[in-house]
């Protein structure tokens, strides 16, 4: 099943009557089946990504980029100002790609971040912001909504707020979350303008008994959707981070995937597709991706530093491509390095990420999934 956001995305666009947008991302999308089969882009990516920052309030448990927003402070670099980041942004545009996600450590501590989600609406691309929250006041909200953000992913990684806390290492996180979401409430209605509203929890072993109990609150709170991450591994700044989960875990695993599943085929918004529910117990397993990885032609990425990825787990695992320091943007993805790089990248099983999963998921149309578990 198709994720509920591309199909929201595809209904407001038909709504507006923008057939030339529906008839270019169709024509994408077989575009992409194309380009892996000859090893070679023939279109723009679907996805991109920019990393806004490293920084955060928050040192989370399950992310080191914070980490290495100070190792790189040390070595002397600076983020990139915002000219070079609207150029940056340019570059997307004119690739063609549909939409942008905002993503960091925390976005919002960068302060022209509501001019660059603004300057990307301008262009007509959708825009998409990853917060923890903890800026939402109505102030914030509103200069979203001015900016025509289309959507936003709040994370909120338990029902109560002692796990939430915990996780985040932050004591009154929870309660921050509630009062951005309640702010976005508010806004929405005072102003009539929509943004999509989703908060996101980052499974693991702290957290995934309250799974049901965070369903709920998400319907309570009259949020949009919710979304859940299987907690992925990182790469620490000098070598990966394996994850291992004992054989109680992995039940849970399977009875909540079981439960999630349940309550999708109830209509409850649940963000995550079938198949990439399925995927949780592998994942957690340490097994590899089933998954034939189309990152390399469907997604694309850039951090405040100009560094380039293929995709946000490569983000993750600090593993550049290239800089737009050296080469710019749009004329990388059509370089002749790319494309040897984008061979190493189509043999990647290593994440089962909702971003990158869930679009390779879209091209996996023959995968060694058995069928029962594409269902």
């Amino acid at each position: 099943m198709i994720r509920r956001i591309y199909l929201d995305f595809i209904k407001d666009k038909i709504s507006k009557r923008e057939a030339d947008w529906i008839f270019k991302r169709g024509m994408q999308y077989f575009l992409i089946h194309a380009s892996y089969l000859i090893q070679r882009p023939l279109c723009s990516p679907i996805l991109g990504t920019f990393v806004t920052t490293y920084r955060c309030n928050y040192h989370c448990k399950m992310c080191d980029l914070p980490l290495r927003d100070r190792q790189l402070q040390r070595q002397g670099l600076k983020e990139l100002p915002t000219l070079q980041l609207k150029n940056l942004i340019k570059d997307f545009f004119d690739l063609g790609t549909s939409g942008i996600g905002f993503t960091g450590g925390e976005p919002l501590l960068r302060n022209d971040i509501f001019e660059l989600l603004a300057y990307t609406k301008d262009m007509g691309m959708i825009t998409h912001l990853n917060t923890n929250g903890f800026f939402l006041n109505e102030e914030n909200v509103k200069k979203l909504l001015q900016a025509g953000t289309d959507s936003i992913n709040i994370s909120l990684d338990g029902a109560r707020a002692q796990t939430h806390d915990t996780i985040r290492g932050y004591h009154g996180a929870f309660d921050k979350v509630i009062n951005a979401i309640d702010c976005i409430n508010l806004m929405r209605k005072k102003t009539g303008m929509p943004m999509r509203l989703k908060i996101v929890m980052v499974v693991n072993e702290t957290n995934i008994d309250e799974v049901p109990d965070l369903v709920k609150l998400s319907c309570d709170l009259k949020t949009d959707c919710i979304e859940f991450i299987p907690q992925q591994p990182f790469f620490t700044l000098s070598e990966p981070v394996a994850l291992y989960f004992n054989d109680n875990f992995l039940k849970k695993v399977e009875n909540t995937v079981q439960y999630l599943v349940s309550l999708k085929k109830q209509g409850i918004k649940i963000e995550n597709s079938f198949r990439h529910l399925r995927l949780f117990a592998k994942s957690f397993k340490g097994d590899e991706s089933p998954l034939i990885c189309y990152a390399g032609y469907n997604s694309y990425a850039a951090d405040c530093y100009g560094e380039i990825y293929p995709c946000m787990p490569w983000v993750n695992w600090g593993k550049s491509v290239g800089n737009i320091k050296d080469i710019p943007l749009k004329e990388f993805w059509y370089s002749s390095n790319y494309n040897k790089i984008r061979k190493d990248i189509s043999k990647c099983r290593d994440c089962y990420l909702n971003c990158q999963a869930e679009l390779n998921l879209l091209f996996n149309i023959i995968s060694k999934l058995p069928l029962k578990t594409l269902s």
